[in-house]
């Protein structure tokens, strides 16, 4: 979607008064018998006689005896625990602030500096101190008997990922705008079942946590992001990569290959908030983190298609191409031609980069103003939705879930920003 997407999902949670919290799980205690053997020294008494029978010294000697013992005690397993400054990254300022500080003692040092170079740095200084912050080492999960085993999710060729859709955590509208409760978020994963791949935006209302559990239940994948910006209400990107890294290790045993793709900002190059060579120089550093901690997939940026051609060092330093297409933002394409244009726009995507393409939101409103050709109805949403499903069985996220009531009516967008739903 466009950037004011984003843009309007994150100053809505300045309205947010608290996050939702990653929860621990709670192990019962075991009963067990546990057989203790003891050697225990004990005191022998010789009596010496003579040969009338009289008793005329007593010696005492020492010699060990085994002595067995049952024993019934609880065994306790203790699940390791995702702390809140770790699994979610709240906003609640006018405009979201970069997200503070982890404050679990797995974070290094030189964390702070990392999220200040993130947003005001050169970019020869994000790269330093995104990569200060990499351990030397790849935490693991202490328990041994893990709360959740690890998903089995519907695989995807090498080549390709299976259709995939996009979900925000918000919910209400104006003033009211708030996090969907865990309850409500479980429900949606449930609605977005026959989906392989989940795409979130950023870290508000706990939802990296939130969207980790559920995905692992239903078997799906999650498409991880960063809301990187320079507009002074962006995300620090180390930050997020670790809230993702706890979620994990708690919910999934460490398996980093639930994650699809990752993605640390989101038309940011379009929105002309930050420039080609900021974002490249973000892509790489993050890239090293998130294989430090063993994740082996796919990592870049996502933009639209004009912004990626004009600037092909996107294309050069993301792993796969990312790009959000949208044909009712094109006047002369209507609803039963946007699986077509979309494909065309891709190509071009393709020939100017060189690399797989992956479509990461394209989708049609039911609602709001004709923009030319292109008008929102029920009737073209199905037709537009259908005709994208004919042109696409792979690499592509469809937008959106769910309506984004939170959103505001814009001119720009031909007021038609909250009725994207397709569920």
């Amino acid at each position: 979607m466009k950037s004011m997407i984003l843009a309007s999902a994150l100053a809505a949670t300045s309205l947010l008064a608290g996050s939702a919290s990653g929860r621990p799980f709670n192990h019962k205690r075991k009963l067990v018998t546990e057989v203790v053997y003891v050697t225990e020294t004990v005191a022998e008494v010789i009596v010496c006689v003579d040969e009338t029978g009289s008793a005329y010294a007593t010696l005492t000697s020492e010699r060990p005896s085994d002595v067995t013992v049952s024993v019934s005690a609880p065994l306790t397993t203790t699940a390791p625990v995702l702390s809140t400054s770790e699994a979610s990254i709240p906003s609640s300022s006018a405009t979201p602030a970069p997200a503070p500080e982890p404050t679990s003692s797995e974070e290094p040092s030189s964390s702070e500096e990392a999220s200040s170079a993130l947003f005001t740095s050169p970019p020869e200084t994000t790269s330093v101190a995104i990569k200060d912050a990499i351990p030397t080492s790849t935490p693991s999960p202490t328990s041994d008997e893990p709360s959740y085993v690890t998903a089995s999710p519907i695989p995807d060729s090498e080549d390709s990922l299976p259709l995939g859709i996009t979900y925000d955590a918000f919910t209400g509208s104006g003033t009211n705008t708030q996090c969907k409760s865990e309850e409500q978020i479980a429900s949606d994963f449930d609605m977005m079942r026959d989906y392989a791949i989940v795409r979130i935006y950023g870290s508000s209302c706990d939802q990296i946590a939130l969207a980790i559990q559920n995905a692992v239940k239903n078997g799906q994948r999650i498409m991880g992001g960063a809301y990187l910006s320079n507009s002074g209400a962006g995300e620090d990107v180390s930050a997020v990569i670790r809230a993702y890294n706890s979620a994990i290790n708690q919910y999934n045993n460490g398996n980093w290959d639930i994650i699809a793709l990752f993605s640390i900002e989101n038309e940011q190059v379009n929105s002309k908030t930050m420039t080609a060579s900021e974002v490249v120089d973000a892509i790489g550093p993050a890239r090293d983190l998130l294989r430090s901690f063993g994740y082996t997939g796919p990592v870049g940026a996502v933009e639209t298609a004009p912004a990626v051609i004009d600037n092909p060092s996107i294309c050069e330093a993301s792993d796969v191409v990312m790009v959000n297409i949208h044909a009712f933002f094109d006047e002369n394409t209507s609803a039963p031609d946007a699986g077509t244009f979309v494909r065309g726009q891709v190509d071009q995507v393709a020939a100017a980069c060189n690399k797989r393409v992956v479509v990461t939101e394209s989708g049609w409103p039911y609602a709001g103003d004709a923009n030319g050709a292109a008008v929102p109805s029920r009737a073209n949403q199905e037709a537009a939705l259908d005709s994208i499903r004919a042109s696409f069985s792979n690499d592509l996220f469809l937008f959106h879930a769910f309506d984004a009531t939170w959103q505001s009516d814009t001119a720009s967008t031909f007021n038609a920003e909250r009725f994207w739903g397709v569920l």
